[in-house]
């Protein structure tokens, strides 16, 4: 199952249920392969199905132009520039370790502008669907999957 999948990962310290990596095979520059870089990089994931979850990021890089490509996104001469195409991408990146699924987005504007749902309702409603309650549990202990909040 997901969640299998997902818990394997994790015990693994290599969150995979979501990997985010730019399709982009050759520089944009001067067309020579990009070389995937070895480190990844923890992701929290707010999916409309799946509810949050640790996922990876990945970076591939042009040594020679210096030039990175992220996922919807690449930098150059610390630049951050966005393909034409990211708002059609599976995933949206709102920071470098925050990703959210494009369908929950999709759902929270139609709510927000469509339903005049205010967004603590819909945070509120996302949290008690996948059962994240806001604070410490009964040891004091703060939940290990992070959720929105207004």
């Amino acid at each position: 199952s997901f969640w299998d999948f997902h818990n394997f990962g994790v015990e693994s310290s290599i969150p995979m249920a979501t990997v985010l990596l730019s399709e982009r095979d050759n520089c944009r520059r001067c067309s020579k392969k990009l070389v995937v870089e070895g480190q990844r990089h923890v992701v929290v994931v707010y999916h409309e199905r799946f509810g949050s979850y640790l996922g990876s990021r990945i970076t591939k890089c042009c040594r020679r132009c210096k030039i990175h490509e992220h996922y919807g996104y690449w930098t150059e001469d610390r630049k951050r520039l966005f393909d034409s195409n990211c708002l059609e991408n599976e995933f949206i990146l709102s920071s470098e370790d925050t990703a959210f699924d494009s369908s929950l987005i999709r759902q929270c504007s139609n709510l927000l502008i469509v339903g005049a749902v205010p967004f603590s309702t819909f945070a509120a409603s996302y949290n008690r669907k996948f059962g994240y309650r806001v604070g410490a549990d009964e040891e004091g202990v703060l939940p290990k999957i992070i959720f929105i909040v207004f």
